[in-house]
């Protein structure tokens, strides 16, 4: 099974949860870098109106091409109940995402709001088979049994397709 993450993560907690997704599937970092540049004052000041309303953020990479792989994660912190306007451009930057098992994750100190629906449907329009998607919150980062419950969203639909592993840039076996 190879699996992509894409994530978006301003403080390091949505870093730490995709590490630890990485290491117990063995799946391949993309972290997305949202070229604002914002203060701790401005993910709240200017990020926070910006999810709200589903913008999308100037990002780097600008083009994500999960072709190769076999599942797709997409995970962001929780920025007024909706997923940041990086994760937002993040799914909009897929290439090759149609027909994709796909999981999402969010990181919060506490609800997700809307951030893990919207994350589900933004990717289900883009034509992936997502199956759904697990919160954490702060006392949920070191728990292994929720990375764990993550993996399990997508182990599942991959192995029904195949247990091939390739990769992204090449599409050739490893």
């Amino acid at each position: 099974m190879s699996v992509c993450i894409i994530y978006h993560s301003e403080t390091g907690n949505t870093r730490a949860v995709a590490e630890r997704f990485a290491a117990v599937t063995g799946g391949d970092l993309v972290e997305v870098r949202d070229l604002t540049g914002y203060s701790k004052a401005g993910m709240y000041l200017k990020g926070a109106p910006r999810a709200v309303r589903g913008e999308r953020a100037a990002i780097r990479p600008d083009i994500i091409d999960v072709s190769g792989y076999d599942a797709v994660a997409v995970g962001c912190p929780v920025w007024a109940f909706n997923p940041t306007p990086a994760a937002n451009a993040a799914v909009a930057a897929l290439q090759g995402v149609e027909g994709k098992a796909a999981a999402v994750f969010c990181t919060s100190r506490g609800a997700p709001g809307k951030t893990l629906e919207r994350l589900q449907a933004m990717l289900a329009d883009r034509g992936a088979d997502v199956w759904g998607g697990v919160s954490f919150t702060e006392r949920d980062l070191q728990k292994a049994e929720m990375v764990e419950a993550l993996a399990a969203l997508i182990r599942p639909q991959v192995k029904e397709k195949g247990d091939s592993v390739r990769t992204a840039s090449t599409g050739s076996s490893r």
